[in-house]
């Protein structure tokens, strides 16, 4: 579980209900899903900043070539 990226708090509540038994197998899959959900959610917002980043190195270079650093109006 540890490789799934489960937070110590996830892994202690799967464990909980992986040994009360089959019973609790929807359960256990509804808490898979969720950190899955929280992942994708952290996956996007690090892909929105690495663009952010992307693009302001972009200037930055473009800044080196020409000596002059511009942005847009409404960037920072």
């Amino acid at each position: 579980m540890r490789s799934a990226g489960l937070p110590v708090e996830a892994m202690i509540e799967y464990l909980k209900l992986y040994q009360q038994g089959n019973e609790t197998i929807p359960a256990r899959r509804d808490l898979l899903v969720g950190q899955r959900e929280q992942l994708l959610a952290q996956k996007e917002a690090i892909e929105n900043t690495l663009n952010r980043l992307d693009y302001k190195i972009e200037r930055y270079d473009e800044a080196m070539k020409t000596g002059i650093l511009s942005w847009g109006k409404d960037e920072i």
